[in-house]
């Protein structure tokens, strides 16, 4: 018997709820899930919910995904509770918001599940720059963790998946706070790391039916993935994704990281294609976020500075910016400013931590040289 991290994939050609719970159910027998949830149990599943996007605009976890979650979950007894911390201002109205955009109200309405309202925090027991790292209380007090994640690129993480979508169990612009104490990209990306290790998802669901390529994770356009898997270890399963969609894994900081800190051996990692061979499901046409291009990647780390002086910067367009200031709040390093009702970035003082591109509602955020 195999002792290695097992990572399954299966082809899903879209949305249909039978579909999916039929696919579902045969990732979690092949990753050995079905005796990871008992009775009585707690289970908080944390979608990716960034913003309050509709399922269409290809940004968040999909509904339909969490409701054939949710129906095995149930189906072995567990409680569910939907959780997590968009983007920005973390208030009832926000999260409420986002809960409606999303499709998450009538997905809990209809599957007798709850939406986290509770705001309190707890420690995490993580510490960055000797300050305490919270996270959400009910993630604290969940028997079990499912990461439901979303496949799409990043602008600043080049990838998003299992181990990115963590941190939203870090309440509100405290996330803001975390991107300005550690304000260089590997630093960032190795406490991402740790965050995880420390909030322990036992059970972990990507969605990638339809992800999202080039400048995400909110600004991109749709990758037509028709791809769901899954993975008790959400290192093991971002791997997985990156070798099915054909990313090389070490061009991504997360995975990179991750190697340095013992959290994922690719040796020890088990691809499953179900179905069919691991070799005919992998993709090669998945397309990276333009912070990736050119010869900027090349530049040696000791020239750091030089390499961030160099890199693509974020520009709000000016003629179809709103002016609604919520880059200027959810900025880190406070390099956002509104001139005349229009966004500004101080491109001395921008980190490019891409936050203003993230929680842009019109996506008016571009990367420029």
């Amino acid at each position: 018997m195999s002792g290695k991290q097992k990572v399954a994939a299966v082809r899903c050609a879209g949305y249909d709820q039978e579909l999916i719970g039929k696919q579902l159910n045969l990732l979690m027998t092949a990753i050995g899930a079905d005796t990871l949830i008992q009775p009585g149990m707690n289970v908080l599943i944390k979608p990716n919910l960034l913003s309050a996007k509709a399922p269409e605009e290809f940004t968040t976890t999909h509904p339909e995904v969490l409701r054939a979650l949710i129906r095995y979950v149930h189906n072995r007894g567990g409680i569910v509770t939907l959780a997590d911390s968009p983007a920005g201002r973390f208030t009832l109205d926000s999260i409420r918001r986002v809960y409606q955009k999303t499709g998450l109200r009538a997905l809990a309405q209809e599957e007798q599940c709850s939406l986290n309202e509770n705001l309190t925090s707890v420690e995490s027991g993580l510490n960055v720059l000797s300050e305490p790292v919270p996270i959400l209380e009910c993630v604290a007090q969940a028997d079990l963790i499912i990461d439901c994640c979303k496949f799409k690129s990043h602008s600043y993480t080049v990838t998003s998946g299992a181990v990115k979508n963590m941190f939203g169990v870090i309440p509100g612009l405290v996330k803001a706070q975390m991107h300005a104490r550690l304000a260089k990209r590997e630093s960032f990306c190795r406490f991402l790391c740790q965050l995880c290790a420390n909030v322990k998802p036992g059970l972990c669901l990507m969605d990638a039916i339809e992800g999202m390529q080039g400048n995400g994770p909110s600004g991109g356009e749709r990758y037509d993935g028709q791809r769901l898997l899954a993975a008790k270890d959400p290192f093991a399963l971002d791997y997985g994704a990156l070798k099915l969609f054909g990313v090389e894994p070490d061009w991504t900081p997360v995975h990179r990281e991750a190697v340095k800190l013992g959290l994922v051996n690719p040796a020890e990692i088990e691809l499953i294609a179900l179905e069919e061979t691991w070799e005919s499901l992998c993709r090669s046409d998945f397309r990276l976020p333009e912070t990736m291009k050119g010869l900027i990647q090349l530049i040696p780390s000791p020239l750091a500075a030089l390499r961030r002086h160099f890199a693509p910067y974020p520009k709000p367009d000016p003629s179809r910016c709103l002016g609604c200031g919520e880059c200027v709040r959810d900025c880190p390093v406070q390099a956002m400013t509104l001139t005349e009702h229009k966004a500004v970035v101080d491109r001395r003082r921008c980190i490019r931590c891409y936050c203003c591109q993230e929680v842009c509602p019109v996506h008016v955020v571009q990367i420029k040289r």
